[in-house]
């Protein structure tokens, strides 16, 4: 009953503040020492197995990018569907970060929808942002886990862990932190849901009302405490957004980013 009423609860709540229309996320598939990494780079619904990028879309996604612990990076190769990725030489013990990132890209809107257009291109557009995307998740193929699970990688936007990642669990509290070019960014809005939440509402999900499972703002420090109700993959995201440097060309620079991991069962 207690799990019923937490439920409802959460499927009202209203989260208007982050509304792009696809995430873009970085998963470990297969994470195994010995073994070549398998990773998905999200985009779209289907989180977190993905599903096949639109052609017209993929020129937006760079490769996904394999970080080391010693500061190094490997571009991860495409494999198998567009959204596959994999590594050529087989893992290490050791551990890892994924990060993704879609390229800054002009939307702009008018009475007939969407077009990757700026207000030069759209004259009649009433709104028009130029969106970039970011994304991480750790992994690790059975180390301790070292201080650079809470290190950022560097993204223009990004959502740190300030904890172990590897060991959260339901309605424990695990601090986060969004960083803006490497500096804390205050009072954003947080928000985060899991795929053992929203398959509760896949019509939902597909018609790009995902339902959330926590929301939360930033301090001045850019921390907040993640909260999560539920053991599963989960996607927490956050989005800063300021003027768009010539209002003629665009009104706002939006950036969006997530962070990957699982919560476990107690």
């Amino acid at each position: 009953m207690k799990k019923q009423h937490l439920i409802s609860a959460l499927c009202v709540m209203s989260i208007p503040a982050i509304t792009q229309a696809h995430d873009l996320w970085a998963y470990g598939q297969q994470v195994e020492a010995g073994k070549p990494l398998q990773a998905i780079l999200g985009y779209g619904d289907s989180f977190p197995l993905g599903e096949k990028v639109a052609e017209s879309r993929l020129n937006l996604l760079n490769p996904l990018v394999l970080h080391k612990t010693d500061g190094s990076s490997v571009t991860l190769t495409q494999q198998g569907e567009n959204y596959h990725y994999v590594t050529k030489d087989n893992l290490a013990k050791a551990e890892y970060k994924i990060s993704g990132s879609y390229k800054p890209t002009f939307w702009s809107k008018n009475e007939k929808g969407w077009k990757r257009e700026n207000l030069t291109q759209m004259q009649d557009a009433n709104y028009c942002e130029e969106s970039s995307m970011f994304a991480t998740t750790y992994i690790n193929t059975g180390v301790d886990v070292s201080d650079f699970a809470i290190e950022p990688v560097g993204l223009p936007l990004e959502i740190v862990p300030l904890v172990d990642p590897t060991d959260i669990k339901p309605l424990e509290v695990f601090p986060v932190q969004v960083l803006y070019n490497g500096k804390p960014a205050k009072e954003v809005v947080v928000i985060g849901t899991t795929n053992e939440f929203t398959k509760l509402d896949e019509k939902a999900v597909y018609d790009h009302r995902e339902p959330q499972a926590f929301s939360g703002k930033t301090d001045a420090q850019g921390k907040v405490n993640f909260i999560p109700a539920l053991a599963g993959t989960w996607k927490i995201k956050a989005s800063y957004e300021m003027p768009y440097p010539d209002q003629k060309v665009c009104q706002k620079r939006k950036l969006y980013s997530t962070y990957t991991f699982s919560v476990k069962t107690k």
